[in-house]
């Protein structure tokens, strides 16, 4: 028997949050086919496109070594779907602008 360390494993804990993060932006992304714009084209598209990026940047936090580049990971996804979420919100108001509009 070897006395050598482990290489830093993922806890438990860790990967569930991670989980539980990957199904909500899951979620999101479904949501996000509602969202777009009538007139916008690619900027109703941004949304779809940065939440596929958290997913992406979120699923390294599983595969990463280093505790630093875990967390950095997660930062970073983090932001990207709060970007994501901000974009599907202005969505929806331009969506329901432009849709009021018409309608009138």
């Amino acid at each position: 028997m070897s006395d050598e360390p482990k290489p830093n494993s993922h806890d438990l804990t860790e990967v569930m949050r991670v989980k539980l993060f990957l199904g909500i932006q899951l979620f999101f992304l479904v949501v996000s086919i509602f969202t777009g714009g009538f007139n916008f084209k690619l900027w109703s598209m941004l949304d779809t496109a940065l939440m596929l990026q958290s997913i992406g940047v979120t699923s390294l936090v599983l595969v990463l070594e280093e505790a630093k580049l875990r967390r950095l990971a997660f930062r970073v996804a983090v932001i990207i779907y709060l970007l994501a979420i901000l974009d599907m919100g202005i969505n929806v108001l331009i969506s329901g602008v432009v849709g009021w509009k018409a309608q009138s």
